[in-house]
């Protein structure tokens, strides 16, 4: 009877795992590398650079914007939020360690949310990485259906077991 329930519960996993959504980006890129990539002009003579946005964003990946793009615009760029993003925690981690040394930064987006003030933004910088978490409570509420899923089906099992033997 344990082999069977051990034998659900990994065809369950492995089907929760196949119906999962692979999360594309537009934006394909010929190199991981882009630490040469300062600076990019586009055909306008506008300055561009390549950031990476990961996380809870609709449109994850690298992204070319202006120079002098803020973390509002950029934020706008990949596509908004995805539902469960956590903004209170923005990670930002750049390339090369501004004049205090300071290659990490945490950012209260929130904040802005709240009140519409850009004056605390942090200048984006070319190939900085900033990363959207996802929120914990939003995390656990969306894993509570395939383990509504796990026990429905040890219930299922189970009552047929039972009535097999009666």
């Amino acid at each position: 009877m344990l082999r069977k329930i051990v034998f659900i519960t990994m065809l369950l996993s492995i089907l929760n795992g196949q119906g999962q959504n692979l999360e594309s980006s537009s934006n394909s890129f010929p190199s991981l590398s882009f630490s040469n990539d300062r600076y990019v002009s586009n055909a306008d003579g506008s300055m561009m650079m390549k950031v990476n946005v990961w996380g809870q964003v609709v449109t994850p990946g690298v992204h070319l914007i202006y120079d002098g793009t803020d973390f509002a615009s950029l934020i706008s760029i990949v596509g908004g939020p995805k539902e469960g993003a956590n903004f209170k925690k923005l990670r930002l981690y750049r390339e090369i360690p501004d004049k205090e040394g300071q290659v990490v930064y945490n950012i209260n987006f929130q904040d802005f949310i709240l009140t519409g003030d850009r004056s605390n933004f942090i200048k984006i910088k070319p190939n900085d990485t900033i990363i959207v978490p996802q929120k914990l409570s939003f995390l656990l509420l969306k894993q509570v259906g395939t383990v509504n899923t796990l026990f429905s089906a040890i219930m299922i099992y189970l009552q047929i077991k039972y009535f097999a033997n009666n």
